[in-house]
């Protein structure tokens, strides 16, 4: 919970100080670097508890 509100934090920082959304245009990007230490997304159980995975994610709608 704690790390939702400093994603939250984060996310409307970025916004105001630069006009914009950090979000990825394209769900690949969640993948890349993602700030939980995961590795390999998809494949290691340990990324399923990773906060910024989960948010990226549902931004992007199947």
């Amino acid at each position: 919970m704690v790390e939702d509100l400093i994603f939250c934090l984060r996310e409307a920082a970025l916004h105001f100080i630069f006009d914009k959304s950090s979000t990825p245009k394209d769900v690949s990007e969640c993948y890349m670097n993602p700030p939980c230490g995961c590795m390999n997304p998809g494949q290691n159980i340990q990324c399923e508890d990773c906060v910024y995975l989960e948010a990226c994610l549902s931004n992007f709608k199947r």
